[in-house]
Order: structure tokens, then C-alpha cells, then sequence
């Protein structure tokens, strides 16, 4: 008699999102293409794109994002941060299209040429210093 294990697709699941978020939190490092900008103007919204570059950016820059205010602003700016620094009802949406999207392969230029804190920091000076008017 041959027993066959029932397959677990929670657990399959779950186990993949948390390896997704580990890959994004040490080795995804930002989005971005040198000659592609960021609409970081005030009054433009942002597209899902640009948002998800943004934050992976963050994730890569910062040491410790959750408690950081450079993060937090990043977070706020996306729209999944309440004005006071706090996840809203946006955020773990955003999060889990996030995995999505950084497994996705057309990502892969984005993170491959932003490789490291320094270059994923400078990402975010220069998204905000266009976000900033008058510095154009």
C-alpha cells in the first residue's frame, strides 16, 4: 500500500512569500535605469512601477527600514504610511505585490544595476531632490 502525501499548499505558499521577503531585504537593492527618471514632483502620482522602486530602494539603503524616518517618508510617499509613521490599510497589499514584483524578471535590471547600499541611497537623493520644487 503506497502512501501519498496531500500536498500543502498553504505552507508551499507561505514558505515562498518569506523567502521572497528574505530575497528582498538582502538581495534585492533597488530599481532603477539610469536614463529612466522618477515622477517625483509634487502633484504627479506615482505609478505602481515607480513606488516599487522606491521601496525597494529603501529596503536596500537603510540598515534598519522599519524604524527608520528615511524609510518611513519612502513609505508615506507610496501611500502605504500613515502621516504619523504607521503601516495603513495599503500596506500589506502593497507588500505582497511587491514580492510579486520583484520576482518578476523584468525587475532584474532594476536591482542588478543599483547593487549596493551606496548606489541604492543615491536612488532615493536624487528621487527627492526632484520631489523638491524649484530643484529641477
Amino acid at each position: 500500500m503506497t502512501r501519498y502525501a496531500e500536498p500543502s499548499f498553504g505552507k508551499n505558499l507561505l514558505m515562498k512569500l518569506i523567502l521572497a521577503i528574505m530575497l528582498i531585504g538582502t538581495s534585492l537593492t533597488a530599481c532603477t535605469n539610469s536614463s529612466r527618471t522618477v515622477s517625483g514632483h509634487a502633484g504627479l502620482a506615482l505609478t505602481d512601477e515607480e513606488k516599487h522602486c522606491l521601496y525597494a530602494a529603501a529596503l536596500t539603503a537603510i540598515d534598519s527600514p522599519l524604524e527608520s524616518q528615511p524609510f518611513k517618508e519612502v513609505c508615506q510617499k507610496i501611500g502605504i504610511f500613515d502621516v504619523h509613521g504607521n503601516q495603513n490599510e495599503h500596506y500589506m497589499a502593497f507588500v505582497q505585490a511587491h514580492v510579486e514584483w520583484a520576482m518578476k524578471a523584468e525587475s532584474a535590471p532594476f536591482r542588478s544595476e543599483i547593487n549596493s547600499r551606496e548606489k541604492a541611497r543615491e536612488y532615493l537623493k536624487k528621487y527627492f531632490r526632484k520631489a523638491q520644487p524649484g530643484t529641477d
